[in-house]
């Protein structure tokens, strides 16, 4: 599953960059279908690079689970794997403190959305990941001659708001407090959504985020099934 998102990924991305043209309405139209498709792949690199770090994308075999997790990560906005393992360990295992990289709300004082990602976002955005970004930009638009446009539009801008969205849907969302404590100390919620907009928000991991935190070894595509098992276990 995870070699073919970054399989998949890699030929919509070529021929986007190849291909599409804009310069009319019914262009304009065609590429915002484009544009959607190359952001939920994005979603999908990095979800895939997730699952990698819990070693469920090749159980069987770790050390093409960490090389699958490897590619995607860095295909995706230059995320060097095996730091990026490392946070989403203590993310686990020090889940609602100071010690959750990903974490920034409390009962009493719940912040912000914009001053928690930008907390989120200190954490595991670097120089390297920046300069990395921008060389393979300038690469892509003066060695190889691509469009600006199409690299703009179809390799950077969904790669920056796919961020956005993972942040919203798979952090922020689930690990916010609200009216009601949490239920346990995983300090995580799930917003259950029909099939769909559970797939296209966060490839499930927004939705079902609590049961994440309590069986992190599950792949994402498990989710959804294991969810309505448990519920059908608890009747």
């Amino acid at each position: 599953m995870g070699a073919g998102i970054i399989l998949t990924w890699c030929l919509s991305v070529g021929y986007v960059l190849t291909h599409l043209e804009i310069y009319s309405a019914l262009d304009f139209i065609k590429n915002l279908g484009w544009f959607a498709w190359i952001q939920f792949l994005c979603v999908g690199l990095f979800v895939t690079s997730h699952d990698a770090c819990h070693g469920t994308v090749a159980p069987n075999h770790p050390r093409i689970n960490r090389w699958i997790g490897r590619t995607a990560a860095f295909l995706y906005a230059g995320f060097f794997f095996d730091a990026m393992i490392t946070k989403h360990n203590d993310h686990h295992a020090f889940v609602g403190s100071e010690k959750d990289p990903d974490f920034h709300s409390t009962e009493q004082n719940p912040p912000r959305f914009f001053s928690w990602m930008l907390r989120f976002f200190s954490h595991y955005l670097s120089i390297p990941q920046l300069l990395w970004m921008t060389t393979v930009s300038q690469i892509l638009m003066h060695g190889f001659r691509f469009r600006e446009p199409n690299v703009l539009l179809f390799w950077a801008a969904p790669s920056a708001l796919s961020a956005i969205q993972l942040f919203y849907f798979g952090t922020y969302r689930p690990h916010r407090s609200g009216k009601h404590p949490f239920q346990d100390r995983h300090h995580a919620r799930n917003s259950i959504q029909p099939y769909l907009s559970s797939l296209v928000s966060c490839f499930h991991f927004g939705a079902y985020h609590h049961l994440h935190h309590v069986k992190p070894r599950l792949p994402w595509f498990r989710l959804p099934q294991e969810y309505r098992r448990s519920r059908l276990k608890q009747h």
